[in-house]
Formats: C-alpha cells, structure tokens, sequence
C-alpha cells in the first residue's frame, strides 16, 4: 500500500501526524481526494466541513473544522486549521 504524510495542526497542537492512506476534504471549489504521490495542490477549505482519512491499517477517521487551508506537495498533505 502507498501512503503519504499527512499532518493536520492548529498554530498551537498538532491533531495528527503520521501515514495515511487517503484523505478526502472539501475545498471551496469542491471535494478532493488524496493518495500517495498526488499532483501538487493548494487549496482553501470550505468552512464548517470535515476532514475523513484513513490511516495505513484501513481505519477512517474525520475531523470536523470551521476553515483551513491544504497544500499537497513531494508526498507530504499538510492541513491547517484556522479559526
């Protein structure tokens, strides 16, 4: 199985930190999904929306935020929480 970096942090914690799978989200330009090795991308996400990703033992978690930013760039999908 392929997996990415994917980290998800606030200015003050990091939520999580480790080897995903996938990761789905929604953007104000609509959902995306991400796997390993996925074209560069940056994006705004839409506000009060959730964050789902599954983790390298096939376990899917989410994480409810108001507003964020993502960027996906060599293997590594950093999200950001604003508030």
């Amino acid at each position: 199985m392929n997996t990415f970096i994917l980290s998800m942090v606030t200015d003050t914690k990091i939520i999580y930190s480790g080897q995903a799978a996938y990761c789905k989200l929604r953007t104000l330009s609509g959902s995306i999904g991400f796997e390993a090795f996925h074209e560069p991308f940056l994006g705004i996400l839409e506000d009060n929306s959730i964050v789902s990703y599954t983790d390298t033992t096939g376990r899917v978690f989410s994480q409810t935020l108001e507003s964020g930013i993502i960027s996906f760039k060599n293997n590594e999908c950093t999200i950001t929480f604003c508030s």
